[in-house]
């Protein structure tokens, strides 16, 4: 890492290297090479109040490559286009994936058709809103999105009309499955042998409007997506229809060196695909999720609310310097339309300051301080790593980013 780390310093003061691949130009045909390594060192301090596993506190020295580094090739001739993206990290077994791949070609009409993995335009990602900028920002802490998917997408007069595969990874509650015993809020249990998403999957739809009126730039979207639950108990199988659906907008003003971004969101149902999760855990949903009957029967899902907001703030110093401060809150529940339902409120949120120095337009080092609790303010709920009451975690480092 040492050795690595010294490379891409040496790279990245080597302003004239770059050069000679960033961009061929020649006529109606372009070609432009890009990457971005991003290297994290920090120090993490989580305190939570809980029951085991995860209780108390730790501390801890991460020095990895981050996740989101890549090296892309963006193509265009005439009114066709295309974008493909590798995406490296630390773990071997992650090196060469694609992030993005994806080609669009635009109509004489204005029509533009995008077929390929891209990000989905219901995204409430800030203009810098996390520790070290990466891709999941405040998700969880008052952002959200499903992220980058298979889609088929339409734009023309500012609008986006989006057709969206989810795939397996956007699941994230039950996209494994499970087995155990659920038990109903009057005492009673029904032993369950399969928790888990069948086959039934609809594909997402999302519209979203893009704004740009002087400073103001942003969009107001909205979801749709279905997923087909099923539990095996004692007494059959049970499946249920679960609708997700989401609306929000993200608004950024620009004005005398100064950026603000506020983004907010309701998302009904989001954890069943992904779209939103509570803080930090992707896989933790109130108690009351499961609905039962007098019996203490297992009957299906109540509906998850969640509800988000986000603000950053930045100034731009000087030319190689800039400072952004922002945050985030979110809150979900569940209905509660059942008698023998616990109630649950889970609520997350985060403040960070970062300073953005640039050397050079090929090297930048990101000094960031984050704070972020998440909170189970009344009753319970289920994550896969224990039930934690309260989890605090405080963030400090650098990212060192080389890029071209």
């Amino acid at each position: 890492m040492k050795k690595f780390l010294v490379i891409l310093f040496v790279l990245a003061l080597s302003v004239p290297s770059f050069a000679a691949i960033a961009v061929v130009d020649n006529g109606d045909t372009k070609l432009s090479l890009y990457s971005s390594i991003r290297l994290l060192g920090l120090y993490q301090n989580v305190n939570t109040n809980g029951s085991a596993p995860q209780v108390g506190s730790n501390s801890d020295l991460v020095y990895s490559v981050q996740g989101n580094s890549r090296l892309g090739l963006d193509f265009a001739v005439g009114n066709f286009s295309t974008v493909a993206e590798l995406k490296f990290s630390a773990d071997n077994e992650l090196a060469g994936v694609f992030r993005l791949l994806y080609s669009s070609y635009k109509f004489d009409n204005g029509l533009t058709v995008m077929v390929g993995r891209n990000y989905t335009t219901s995204e409430t990602d800030l203009w810098y809103d996390n520790v070290f900028e990466l891709d999941d920002g405040l998700h969880g802490y008052g952002t959200m999105g499903v992220g980058r998917q298979n889609m088929l997408r339409l734009s023309m007069f500012n609008v986006d009309l989006s057709f969206i595969a989810l795939s397996n990874d956007s699941k994230s509650y039950f996209a494994n499955g499970g087995s155990g015993k659920i038990t109903g809020g009057n005492g009673t249990s029904n032993s369950v042998s399969k928790l888990g998403i069948a086959d039934d999957i609809m594909p997402a739809v999302e519209i979203a409007y893009n704004l740009n009126f002087g400073g103001l730039t942003g969009k107001i979207f909205g979801f749709y997506s279905g997923i087909t639950i099923e539990g095996t108990t004692k007494i059959g199988v049970e499946r249920e229809w679960i609708q997700s659906a989401s609306t929000g907008f993200v608004l950024q003003y620009d004005v005398v060196g100064i950026t603000t971004v506020l983004s907010a969101f309701y998302a009904l149902n989001g954890d069943y695909v992904g779209a939103v999760r509570w803080g930090s855990s992707q896989e933790a949903v109130p108690n009351n999720s499961s609905k039962f009957n007098k019996n203490g029967e297992w009957e299906g899902y109540n509906d998850t609310h969640t509800w988000g907001t986000a603000l950053s703030v930045g100034y731009k110093i000087m030319e190689s310097l800039d400072v952004t401060v922002g945050g985030g809150f979110q809150s979900m529940s569940a209905t509660d339309n059942s008698g023998y339902a616990d109630t649950g409120l889970l609520n997350s949120y985060s403040a960070y300051v970062a300073l953005k120095y640039s050397i050079n337009e090929y090297f930048s080092i990101v000094p960031t301080v984050g704070y972020y609790v998440s909170d189970v303010s009344d009753g319970d709920f289920t994550p896969t790593s224990g039930l934690i009451k309260t989890r605090a975690t405080l963030i400090a480092g650098a990212q060192f980013r080389v890029g071209f």
